[in-house]
Parts: structure tokens; sequence; C-alpha cells
């Protein structure tokens, strides 16, 4: 039995038939939105109410709606199918003021016609579209009326007007004028009448074709005279067929004119800027700061951290307790401020002031800032009947007023300039071509304190390190000596060995030998004498491992030099606490860590010996050769140590033993106890290389 023939389901009333596609599109029909518009309407004869919406089941296009497209990258009007309704075309005071096709040409392009498109033609473009950022400026003037005045009656006050052809709304401003009452700064202008649409004193509103050269508008009761206007509003105008008088000359205004009159008698400024309560007062009134000064912007950037600096001395020793004293004055390019700076020096009994003068502008006539017999009560400049300030009173110190030589006076202070540094000389050489030369100046001889001397690091000073005994003496708290933790880290396990013997004649000690151990991590040395049987002596550490002191080298503040890596090579003769050995032999690891490291261990560099060497065996050439030859007959070009050394010593080549075992394990190229004498003669050998 099917679901619809069910008791149970026939008791159910059964749903309405769908209704059609034809249907619904007649329901909404009326109220059918445009394509692109919102996707929800409202039946006819329902209120605007929420939940009468209803989504439209016919809508295939859900694009939002626009009126531009971009063709070729170029935003244009949408050509067919417009989703807006058309709109009339741009009327500016009462007339159709140009066509859509040239709403976007330009003002040298306008085509002005005075008839609406014919009916089924393209929509007009929007006016807010057309005359998008187009504006027409005048200039203007009104009479304003001057109360309680003897000077003037009334006073002529010049604004601009702006007429926004998108809207038809315009403004007025007024551009500030010195000293009007309405500011300082004429970079600025105040807004004299905000922008909206203004009204006709009949009830209209203004528009472009009320306005023009030579004509007077009445707005809100103050009647504006237009005098002039910009290239494009005498160019859209005249295209509107309107004919464009020429600019009428602005009246003057008789108490300006006498002001200007006055200011050029008296030469600027009736008070100058340099006055700080005058600046003070034009600041609170709206002055910008670079009309107070001058720009020093560029100054600032072209002479930053530029500093002149001169050394000077003061000599009061003419009163009583009076001294010499030295003082430093820096100079400050960037701002022309400068300063005077003290020498310090310990135990003067003075407190140590940071600066003797502050630094900013230093005045050379000081007596008329602290005068209280001025002219005037309220500036301290000295001002003469004629208005005009002393020029003396002002002169701050500038650049050109220092030179060595030169005495200047500070404050009431006289300064004696002696020298300066090199960079304030090249300065002074460049900009001014003028050469600073230092003058000999000497300073009284201070009473130095006497230095204690060090003691010797002998008896209960001995204990310990001489490093560490010389600070117990030179700090109340002891500190450890700093160490070199990289040298300790590179050279952590590199030990140098040395086989060496007495440098004595006592017969006992000729037979001695003694290994020498320098550790390269921390300079220290340590003496070990092997055991040698029948000797009588018992073998063993000879020198405890520390840093030993060359004798005879104590410097003035009590420290010695120490021994080094490279005072110990063969041949050499040292002493070690009073015991003077002689180096004869070094082993292999030694020997090549000296040949690595030449600039520490010359004696084993070969760049060094044939630096020294090839002048000598240049010029003895024939005789070594011939001595090699005899000792080589053979001809095999290699000879023995033994007439090696003895071909060198016969041609007086005096070779120190560390040279002589250098150049014999730098020539010996079979490693058989041979030399190359044809290398070794041979200046362009690699192997002097």
């Amino acid at each position: 039995e099917s679901e619809s023939q069910h008791p149970a389901c026939r008791a159910w009333p059964q749903p309405a038939a769908a209704p059609d596609r034809k249907s619904v599109t007649r329901l909404f029909a009326p109220v059918m939105p445009a394509v692109g518009s919102q996707q929800s309407v409202i039946p006819p004869g329902l209120p605007k109410l929420p939940g009468n919406g209803f989504k439209d089941p016919t809508a295939v296009h859900y694009a939002k709606a626009h009126v531009f497209d971009v063709q070729n990258g170029i935003p244009a009007m949408k050509s067919t199918g417009s989703i807006m309704p058309p709109s009339p075309p741009p009327r500016r005071g009462g007339a159709v003021l140009m066509q859509p096709a040239t709403a976007f040409a330009g003002a040298n392009a306008l085509s002005p016609t005075k008839t609406q498109p014919a009916q089924g033609s393209e929509a007009a473009t929007p006016a807010w579209i057309a005359f998008d950022r187009k504006v027409l400026r005048f200039n203007c003037h009104f009479d304003e009326e001057v109360h309680d005045s003897q000077a003037e009656a009334s006073r002529v006050r010049k604004c601009i007007l702006y007429y926004y052809l998108e809207d038809d709304s315009m403004h007025i401003c007024e551009p500030k004028v010195e000293n009007s009452g309405l500011g300082i700064d004429p970079t600025k202008s105040a807004v004299y009448l905000k922008r909206h649409r203004v009204p006709k004193p009949e009830g209209d509103f203004f528009g472009a074709t009320d306005l023009n050269i030579g004509l007077t508008i009445d707005i809100y009761g103050r009647v504006f005279t237009l005098t002039d206007c910009d290239g494009f509003t005498r160019t859209f105008l005249e295209e509107l067929g309107i004919e464009v008088p020429q600019a009428i000359e602005e009246p003057t205004d008789g108490y300006t004119s006498t002001r200007a009159a006055v200011k050029a008698h008296v030469g600027g400024r009736p008070r100058p800027v340099n006055d700080a309560l005058i600046r003070g007062v034009e600041a609170s009134l709206g002055a910008s700061s670079h009309l107070l000064e001058g720009d020093r912007l560029g100054q600032f950037l072209d002479n930053d951290r530029k500093v002149l600096r001169f050394y000077m001395a003061w000599d009061d020793r003419k009163k009583l307790y009076g001294e010499l004293r030295p003082f430093i004055l820096h100079y400050y390019l960037a701002d022309d401020h400068m300063e005077v700076v003290e020498v310090k020096t310990r135990n003067n009994g003075r407190d140590p002031f940071p600066l003797f003068v502050k630094k900013g502008k230093v005045y050379k006539n000081i007596d008329s800032y602290t005068s209280i017999d001025s002219p005037t009560t309220h500036t301290t400049q000295n001002i003469g009947r004629s208005g005009r300030v002393d020029p003396a009173t002002m002169e701050a110190f500038t650049e050109a007023d220092f030179a060595i030589g030169k005495s200047i006076k500070v404050l009431g202070v006289e300064f004696f300039i002696h020298a300066c540094d090199e960079f304030t000389r090249d300065y002074y050489q460049k900009v001014h071509g003028v050469e600073l030369v230092d003058v000999p100046f000497v300073y009284e001889e201070k009473w130095e304190r006497p230095k204690m001397p060090v003691p010797p690091h002998t008896g209960w000073a001995a204990i310990g390190s001489e490093e560490d005994s010389l600070n117990s003496m030179q700090h109340l708290v002891p500190k450890p000596p700093k160490k070199d933790i990289k040298k300790l880290m590179d050279k952590d396990g590199v030990i140098l060995r040395f086989l060496a013997r007495f440098e004595t004649e006592a017969e006992e000690d000729t037979g001695r030998q003694f290994v020498i151990k320098f550790y390269c991590a921390n300079d220290t040395i340590a003496v070990f004498e092997p055991p040698l049987k029948n000797s009588g002596l018992v073998g063993g550490k000879f020198i405890e491992r520390t840093t030993l002191r060359k004798a005879g080298t104590q410097r003035e503040d009590g420290t010695w030099e120490f021994w080094l890596q490279g005072d110990f090579y063969t041949g050499a003769v040292v002493e070690l606490n009073g015991w003077r050995f002689v180096i004869y032999q070094a082993d292999e690891y030694t020997l090549s860590y000296m040949e690595a490291h030449p600039e520490q261990h010359p004696m084993s560099s070969i760049a060094y010996i044939c630096e020294q060497a090839a002048p000598v065996l240049a010029e003895k050439r024939e005789a070594l050769l011939a001595d090699f030859a005899a000792a080589d007959p053979s001809e095999s070009g290699y000879v023995n140590y033994e007439p090696f050394q003895a071909a060198l010593a016969g041609a007086g080549m005096e070779l120190n033993d560390q040279v002589l075992v250098t150049l014999l394990r730098r020539f010996d190229v079979r490693k058989d106890g041979t030399v190359s004498y044809r290398e070794l003669m041979n200046p362009d050998s690699n192997l002097w290389k």
C-alpha cells in the first residue's frame, strides 16, 4: 500500500500544489529589482519591517552595482545596461556647462553647450564626477570700519574666494598679515567663510555665472569686490561664453602704507628679534620660529658635530692669590654657541665645576645686558631716540673673533688664546684662508708628588709571583693579576724544549746538562737537570716553573722586563736567576714550531735570513762555489754539514747557530745530512721563498 493511501497519511491535510515559475514572476514583478541590486524585495502592500523581505527566486545575476568598468586598463563608464537612472546634464548657475564626452578633458578642452541631450541619447555624466577637483579662484576684498582710532577710519581686508563646481559650494579665506591682529605667519591663512552653499539675499544660491571680475556680491551682509582670478577660472568662464574683464587694481590701505613707510625709515623691525622678551611675545601671538630667527636647518645639517677647539690661559697672577690657569673654548658651528671648560688638575683645591661658561650665545658687551639704566625697562638692549637698537649691544662672539695670539674678554674675564687642535687649524685654512700657528706658552711647573719606589721581590715580598707582590703594594685590597685567556687557550700545551749548559770555566760544572722548558701559554720557564751517573750531583728540578725577569732591565716605574719565547734559540745565552746558560740544541718539535712562527722567531725565518745573507752570498759567490766544488769531487751538488760550515766560515760569514741550523734544515733536500749548495747559491730558488 502506498504512503499516500495509508490511513494515517489520509488524516493529514495534503499540501497545496507548488506554484509555477511564471506565477512567481508575476507575484514579484511589481517590485522586482534591477539586475545587481539588493537581493531582498518587499511585496506591495506590506510595511518595510524586518521579516517582510523575501529573496527573489528568479534572480540569476548577483553582481554588485557599479558605474565604472575597466577597458584597456582605463576606468570608463558602462556603455550599455546602465544600472543608474539617467541623470540630467551638469548645470552650474542655471546653465548646462559641458557634455559628458568632455568632462574629463581638462580646462583647455571644455566644450560648453546650453542645450540638453536629445531623448534616447546617452546619459549625462554626474556633476560630482564631471567637476571633480575643479575650483574657481577669485581675489577679492572688503572694507572694514575701524572704531576708536584716529589713525584710520576703515581698513581694506584682502581675501581669496574659492567656488567648487562639483557641489556649488564656496569658501573664503584671508591671508594673515603681519601686525593685523589676526596672526603673524604669512605662510598660513585664516578661514573667513567655511565651505557651504551660500544663499543670495533674494533667496537663491550663488552659481558660477554670478561671479566675475568687477562684480560685487553680498554675503551675509558683507560686500565683497572681485578684482582678479586665476588662469583656469578665466578659461572656464570664457568657454561658457562669459566675457571676463582684466584684473582690477586693489585699493591701497592708508594705515598699512603708513606703517610700511615707518618700517622703512626705522630699518626693519622696530625691535630686534634677538631680544628674548620680544621673541617670547611674538611667539605667543603665533609667529613661527624661522621668522623670529633665520632658518638654521641648513647650518645645522652642514655643521652638525663640528666643533672648533681653542686652548686658552687666564693669567690672574696680578691679584692676591692669583695664578695662571688653563681653559678650553668650544665653538659649535651648528648653532654658533660656545662654552668654556676649565682644565681640571689633581689636588688643585678647587671644586670640580663642570663648566666655566655654559653652552650658549656669549655677547661681547655684557655690561649692556646687566645695566639697570637702559632707556627701556622691559628690554635689556639700549635703544636710541630714533628707535634703532645700538648694534654694539647686540654683537655675539662668532668664529671670526678667534685667532691664536689674540685676547678675548668673556663675561669680564680676559683669556689669551695660544693653541688650537688640528680640525680647527684645517677649518680656518679652508674657510677663511688663515693659517693658525701655535704660540709657545709655558705654564708654571707643578710640584709632583714623589712616587714610592717599588721594593725588590725578595724576603717577605718574595712570597708568590712578582705580579702578586706588585699588586699588594699598589692596592690597599690586593687584586689578582689579569691573565690573557685567549693566549692560554690558543697555546695550551705548547712547550719549547732546549738543551743548555753552564757558561763557566769551573771544571766541576763543565759537564752538566740542563733542559730548559718554555711554556708559551703563560710565558713561564722551568729548568731541569737530567741525572748523570758517577757525577756526584742529584738530578731533578733546578728552577721552579715561574716567570723570570731579565737582569738589569728595571724600568722607572719599578717593573721589569721578562724573558719571552723569542729570546730562546740555539746559540743564545740566557741568565736565569743569576745562572748563565748557553743553549746549544733544540728538539724537532721546537724547531718546527719556530719555523712555523717566524714573526716571533726571526732566527728561524727563511725570509729574514735571505734578506740579510743574499748580498753577502752574491759578493762571495765565486769563492763559495770553489770551496763547495772542492768538497764535492763527484759534482753531485751536495756536500756534508762539516764542509758546508767550513766553506761559509772561510768566506767570512759568521752565522748564528740558529741561522745555520735553519739553512741546513732548509737545503737538506734529500734528508740525508747533505746540503744542496746549488740551490743555496741560486737566489731564484723556491727554497728561498
